[in-house]
């Protein structure tokens, strides 16, 4: 006699549980469906390289112009070619932005204060004046600079072509970075 009371209590559970409505509570008030009030701001990714403080991934919620994605980037850096670039562009998500470099002419700050010329703002005729480096060394040194960027320490002139570690030693004391 249990078991039948104990199955149709459970048979009558389970009936009252299949015709709920998945929206409708027990006493019969209705859910509300959950509503979206504002749509949520979608991010534009965009990658950031070259000639500027801060390079890397930035995001923005609105439209915006390459302009603002620079500064949100840092600026400019003093050697780079601003000319390059559209900063009225709108950007897409996605987008790689790279800031070339503008290696013609010395900008300022080419020569450090304790004499030692920087490698990574001098010219070729500025590179030309240091020991054991000539018009093509020169050149090799602003292309290594030009296809890899700014040199973060001066032992990786030692990756330029033709700047073993006998022409390093001569340099190291008159370069800086």
């Amino acid at each position: 006699m249990k078991k039948k009371w104990i199955i149709v209590v459970l048979i009558a559970g389970c009936l009252g549980l299949y015709t709920l409505s998945p929206w409708e509570t027990e006493n019969g008030e209705g859910v509300t469906e959950p509503v979206l009030e504002s749509p949520q701001p979608t991010s534009r990714y965009v990658y950031v390289s070259g000639a500027v403080k801060k390079p890397g991934l930035y995001a923005f919620a609105d439209e915006v112009r390459l302009g603002e994605v620079i500064h949100a980037a840092g600026d400019l850096l003093p050697y780079a070619d601003a000319n390059a670039v559209n900063y009225a562009e709108i950007i897409q998500d996605g987008m790689h932005i790279h800031i070339p470099y503008d290696t013609q002419g010395i900008p300022a700050g080419s020569v450090a204060y304790d004499g030692r010329i920087n490698i990574n703002e001098a010219d070729e005729q500025k590179l030309a004046e240091l020991p054991g480096i000539g018009p093509a060394m020169a050149k090799n040194i602003v292309t290594y600079r030009t296809e890899h960027g700014f040199f973060t320490s001066i032992e990786e002139l030692q990756n330029v072509k033709g700047i073993g570690a006998g022409k390093f030693k001569k340099l190291q004391d008159k370069v800086t970075v």
